[in-house]
């Protein structure tokens, strides 16, 4: 397994080791990538490239498909769910927001499983639609949506999952 850092991640470490509330975010999401990682791990994964960014972590596992990719996408959400009673309500929002049906969030990539990946596409950008409509209608600014929506337009026109690295990446370099 490999080790990544990206450069502006120190200062993002360092606000959230300062804040105990975003401290237990952050182990939060750490946990819930080692999540990904064992069941990668366990599906036969040995190249992991597991990266700290500015917004928390993230695992590429390179390209999964069938039962395996499921667990895989399924493990991450599993451990967020049984770590949030004793490290973070607020861990319970993450999961929520990171289930939203649309690629490259886990929500996103168990649709592509289930469904297939046109049909999860389409499933996403309606998701976002309906999202961006109901933050506008109840007044509430739609930030991690917005960071949704440049990634998810990124992943749509790079051409899938082979190029979904480049769309993280892009993400991360805004920050």
């Amino acid at each position: 397994m490999k080790l990544k850092i990206h450069p502006l991640a120190i200062v993002t470490v360092a606000f959230f080791v300062w804040n105990k509330t975003y401290a237990r975010l952050l182990a939060s999401a750490l946990l819930h990538e080692l999540g990904h990682a064992l069941a990668a791990w366990l599906a036969g994964r040995r190249n992991l490239v597991f990266t700290l960014t500015p917004l928390g972590f993230s695992l590429y596992a390179g390209e999964l498909s069938g039962p395996a990719a499921l667990a895989v996408y399924l493990a991450g959400p599993a451990v967020s769910l049984a770590i949030a009673p004793w490290l973070s309500p607020q861990t319970l929002w993450v999961l929520v927001f990171n289930l939203i049906p649309v690629l490259p969030l886990d929500g996103g990539r168990i649709a592509a499983v289930l469904l297939g990946e046109r049909a999860a596409l389409s499933l996403g950008s309606l998701a976002l639609l309906f999202l961006l409509l109901l933050s506008a209608l109840h007044d509430v600014p739609p930030v991690g949506l917005v960071a949704v929506l440049i990634l998810h337009g990124r992943y749509v026109a790079s051409g899938g999952y082979m190029k979904i690295r480049r769309a993280a990446d892009f993400l991360r370099d805004l920050y």
